[in-house]
C-alpha cells in the first residue's frame, strides 16, 4: 500500500511544492518517498510516490519503478502476482525484485490492456510509456484503492488523497455544497451515486476503469469489467463447495505479506469466517482486534469471547473513550478531506491506531460480505418478494417470522410483505429525509433529494445488492477504512471483494441466498468448519455499529457552546431555532444519525471554509 500523486501539463512545479506534497504523502508510505520528472508530448509529467513496505521490503522495489522505456507508480496489491510471475517467466521475462510492482509492469508489457483482466487485487496505478508517449491510468474493479483528479484544458493533477492535489497544484478548491447537503440530509448512501467529492472540480477516478492519455489529451474513461446477475442452474451442495473453495483461495492470496497481519473481528459471521480459514485451514497464527460498545444494542462481547476460545487466538478489545472524541473527529475530518461519514468510522479509527501501536502493517476486514451474500434485514424482505410465487414461500415466510422478524427494531422492516405492496419502496435508504428537510433554510435546495439507483437487472434483490456494492454502502466503507488505515500506515485488505468469488455468487439463483431464516446461507455453510456453531446460527444482525451516546456527550454544555451557537457556519444551511428545539426532546435516539451528520458537517465547514 502506498500513495501516488502527479501532474501532467505545462507548469514547472517547484521543489518546495514537491517536497511539501511528498511530506503529506508520508502516512501512506513512510518507508520511501521519491519522484521523477519526464517530458511527454511537450508537457511536464511529474510522478510522485510514497511507499509502505509490504511485499519485498528491499529498496530495489521503491518507486517510481523504471524498466526500459516504462515507469510506474502504484498503490495497492496484486494478490496473484506469484502466479502471473510464473507465467511471465515461461515467456522469457527475468525479474530483479520480488515485488508485485515489477510483475504488474511486465504483465502490461506482455499482455497489453488485456492484463487488466488477469489482475486479482486492488490498485490505482499510472504507467508511462516514454518511447510511445502514452500514459495509462487505472483503478481496481471495486474501487478499493482511491484515486482523485482535477482536469482543466491541458492540465491534469491526480492523487491518492485530495490533499495531494491541493498541495501539488497550490490551489484552493471551493466546497461542493451540493455534496455536503446531500450528506447532511440524505446520508452516506447519497454521496457515491456519481464521482463528485466535497470539493468542486475534484473528481474521483471511476472504478473498474482505465484511461489512456496521448497527444490529444482527452479524458476518455473506459470500463474493463462489468458485473451482471446471470443465474445458472446449480445444486446447494455444489454452490456451497465452490463458495468454500473460492473463499479459501481468496484468503490464501490476501494473507501474502512480508510483514505482520491482523484481523478486524466482530461477533458476526463475515470476519469470523476469514479468521477461521486463516487459522484452521491455512494454519497461520492470527491476532484479532475488536470494538466493544457498552450500548447493549451493539455489544458483541459474548460472540467475540466464543471466537477467542474457538480459534485459540489473541484478541485485543478496544473501548473508545468518551473524552476527546470530538477533537479526534475534528482531526480525522482534516485528514479525510471530508466528513467521516458514520460514527462507525470514528470508532474504527481507534481500532486502527491500536493495530499500528502493536506493530501490525496489514489489517483484514469483512467488507462486502453483506452485499454479495445478502446480510441486511431489507434483503430478507426483498427475498420474500422474489420467491413469492415459488413453493418454498410459505415455509420461508414462517422462518422469517421466527428467526429474523424477532430481532428487527425498525417497524418498517417488520412488514414481511413490504415490497409486495410497493416494489419501488426506498424511503428508508435516505433515512426518511423528508422529516429532516424541515430544518433546511428555505433558500437552500438539495440537488439530489430523490433516491435513484442503477437498474442492473430486473431482480429486485440483486438490483439492490449491486447498487450497494458499487454505489452505496461498499464505496463508503472502502474510502473510510482506507483513510483510517493509511493515517496509521496500515494496509487494509478485503477478501470478500475477490473477482472470481463475486462473479460466481452472481450466477447463484436468488432463491438460494437465504434458507430457513438464515441470511448469507451459502457463507454460513461454507464456514461450518471455521466458525463457532453459536455464531453461525446467530440470526441477529448487529454489524459494525456504535451508539453516538457512547462516545460523544451531545447533551453537555460544551457541545451546546461549540455547535448550537450562531457562529456555527452550518446555520447558513439549516434553521438554528428549529434545530435547537430538536435538542429539547427527552430522547434523541431516532435522530442520532442526523445529529452525527450535523456534527461532521459543522466541523468540515469550520476546517475548510
Amino acid at each position: 500500500m502506498c500513495g501516488i500523486a502527479g501532474y501532467l501539463g505545462k507548469r514547472k512545479i517547484s521543489e518546495k511544492l514537491i517536497e511539501r506534497t511528498l511530506k503529506l504523502m508520508k502516512n501512506r508510505g513512510p518507508d520511501n518517498q521519491n519522484y521523477k520528472l519526464y517530458k511527454v508530448f511537450d508537457l511536464n509529467f511529474y510522478m510522485l510516490h510514497s511507499r509502505l513496505n509490504i511485499i519485498d521490503i528491499n529498496k530495489r522495489s521503491n518507486q517510481p519503478y523504471i524498466y526500459k522505456d516504462h515507469a510506474i507508480i502504484f498503490n495497492g496489491e496484486i494478490y496473484n502476482y506469484l502466479e502471473l510471475k510464473q507465467e511471465l517467466k515461461k515467456k522469457g521475462f527475468k525479474f530483479s525484485t520480488n515485488s508485485d510492482t515489477e510483475v504488474l509492469l511486465k504483465s502490461y508489457l506482455f499482455y497489453g490492456l488485456k492484463f487488466l483482466q488477469k489482475l486479482e487485487g486492488m490498485w490505482s496505478f499510472v504507467i508511462l510509456n516514454k518511447k510511445n508517449e502514452k500514459v495509462l491510468i487505472s483503478r481496481d474493479r471495486f474501487g478499493e484503492k482511491p484515486l482523485y483528479y482535477t482536469f482543466k484544458k491541458k492540465e491534469l493533477y491526480f492523487g491518492s488523497e485530495i490533499k495531494f492535489i491541493k498541495s501539488l497544484s497550490n490551489k484552493k478548491f471551493k466546497i461542493n455544497e451540493d455534496q455536503l447537503l446531500s450528506y447532511l440530509f440524505l446520508g452516506y448512501r447519497s454521496i457515491n451515486k456519481n464521482y463528485d467529492t466535497y470539493f468542486k472540480k475534484i473528481k474521483e477516478f471511476p472504478k473498474s476503469s482505465y484511461l489512456i492519455l496521448n497527444k490529444n489529451f482527452k479524458l476518455n474513461f473506459k470500463n474493463y469489467w462489468h458485473l451482471k446477475y446471470e443465474p445458472r442452474k446449480i445444486s446447494f451442495k455444489t454452490a456451497i463447495q465452490k463458495t468454500k473453495k473460492l473463499l479459501e483461495n481468496s484468503v490464501k492470496m490476501r494473507i501474502r505479506s512480508d510483514v505482520p497481519i491482523a484481523f478486524s473481528l466482530s461477533g458476526g459471521v463475515d470476519s469470523n469466517v476469514l479468521a477461521g480459514i486463516t487459522k484452521k485451514k491455512l494454519n497461520e497464527n492470527i491476532k484479532c482486534f475488536s470494538i466493544i460498545d457498552k450500548d447493549q444494542r451493539y455489544n458483541e462481547q459474548k460472540n467475540i469471547k466464543l471466537s477467542k476460545n474457538f480459534l485459540n487466538c489473541g484478541i485485543k478489545t478496544i473501548r473508545p473513550p468518551k473524552t476527546n472524541s470530538l477533537k479526534k473527529l475534528e482531526k480525522l475530518i482534516g485528514y479525510h478531506d471530508s466528513p467521516v461519514s458514520t460514527i462507525n468510522f470514528l470508532v474504527h479509527s481507534y481500532l486502527t491506531k491500536k493495530v499500528a501501536t502493536d506493530n501490525f502493517k496489514v489489517l483484514i476486514s469483512g467488507v462486502g460480505a453483506d452485499e454479495i451474500f445478502s446480510g441486511y434485514y431489507d434483503h430478507t424482505l426483498q427475498f420474500l418478494y422474489e420467491i413469492r410465487n415459488l413453493n418454498i414461500f410459505k415455509a420461508e415466510f414462517k422462518h422469517w417470522k421466527e428467526k429474523i422478524r424477532v430481532h428487527i427494531r425498525n417497524p418498517i422492516f417488520k412488514d414481511g410483505k413490504l415490497y409486495f405492496r410497493n416494489e419501488t419502496f426506498r424511503d428508508h435508504l435516505y433515512n426518511f429525509y423528508q422529516k429532516k428537510l424541515l430544518f433546511l433554510n428555505n433558500k437552500k435546495k438539495i440537488k439530489h433529494n430523490e433516491f435513484y439507483e442503477k437498474k442492473f437487472t430486473n431482480s429486485l434483490m440483486r438490483k439492490r445488492m449491486l447498487n450497494e456494492l458499487f454505489f452505496e454502502s461498499v464505496p463508503n466503507i472502502l474510502k473510510e477504512e482506507d483513510l483510517n488505515c493509511m493515517n496509521n500506515s496500515i494496509e487494509n485488505r478485503a477478501p470478500y471483494l475477490d473477482r472470481k468469488l463475486v462473479e460466481f455468487l452472481f450466477t447463484i439463483p436468488t432463491k438460494m441466498l437465504i434458507k430457513k431464516g438464515f441470511t448469507k446461507y451459502l457463507l454460513r455453510m461454507a464456514g461450518r468448519n471455521y466458525v463457532h456453531k453459536d455464531i453461525l446460527t446467530d440470526t441477529k444482525k448487529v454489524g459494525f455499529n456504535y451508539s453516538i451516546n457512547s462516545i460523544i456527550n451531545i447533551k453537555g454544555k460544551q457541545f451546546n457552546k461549540k455547535f448550537l451557537s450562531k457562529e456555527n457556519k452550518i446555520f447558513k444551511f439549516i434553521n438554528l431555532r428549529k434545530f435547537k428545539l430538536l435538542f429539547s426532546r427527552t430522547s434523541l435516539q431516532s435522530d442520532e444519525k442526523f445529529i452525527y451528520n450535523f456534527i461532521n458537517t459543522s466541523l468540515f465547514l469550520k476546517r475548510f471554509s
